[in-house]
Order: structure tokens, then sequence, then C-alpha cells
């Protein structure tokens, strides 16, 4: 196998890593390191699976850094998201939730 250091650095999976663990450091919502833990690993891998086919859905011939800044975003979006419903989980709002999807009007 080849290493290509290059390849590396454009990586959508590089740049949601390091945008999540900078983020983590201070703002990362959560209580515990459970939760931030968590929080990051959904953030890193939002950014690496879900930027690329973004960034081709919107028909964008990007310049190099735009993939990485759209995946440090997403990663921020998608650690944002595993936080709110690790929130909801926790306020035990799943069973109130079922209840009402379930009871007819």
């Amino acid at each position: 196998m080849d290493f290509d250091p290059e390849r590396l650095a454009r990586s959508p999976f590089t740049a949601g890593l390091i945008g999540s663990l900078i983020t983590a450091l201070k703002f990362t919502p959560g209580a515990s390191w459970w939760e931030r833990t968590i929080n990051v690993v959904a953030g890193w891998a939002a950014a690496g699976f879900v930027t690329p086919p973004l960034v081709d859905w919107l028909h964008h011939s990007p310049p190099e850094g735009y993939v990485s800044g759209a995946a440090f975003l997403v990663g921020l979006l998608g650690m944002s998201l595993v936080a709110a419903a690790i929130d909801w989980l926790k306020s035990g709002k799943l069973g109130e939730t079922i209840s009402s999807w379930t009871v007819r009007r």
C-alpha cells in the first residue's frame, strides 16, 4: 500500500476529525466525556460520509479548500444533531412520542 500524505490531507475524514477534535476541546455539547466522544465520532462520520455526496449533489467543481470547509461544517452540524438527540432521549420524551403516534385522534 502506498501512503499518500497529500490525499490524506484532502480527505473529508481528516477535515472532519480535526474540526471535531478542535470543537471537542471546549465547545462540544454534552455533559460527560462519554457523550462528548459520541458527538465527536458522529461529527467525524457525518463529515466523511455526507460531504462528498453533498458537494456532488450541489454540482460544484470546488477548489480544494471548499471540500475541507464543507466537511468541517457538516461535522459540526452532525455533532449538534447527535447532542440534541441524546438530550431528547435523556429527557424521557421517547415514551410520550411513541404513545402520541399510536393514539387515534
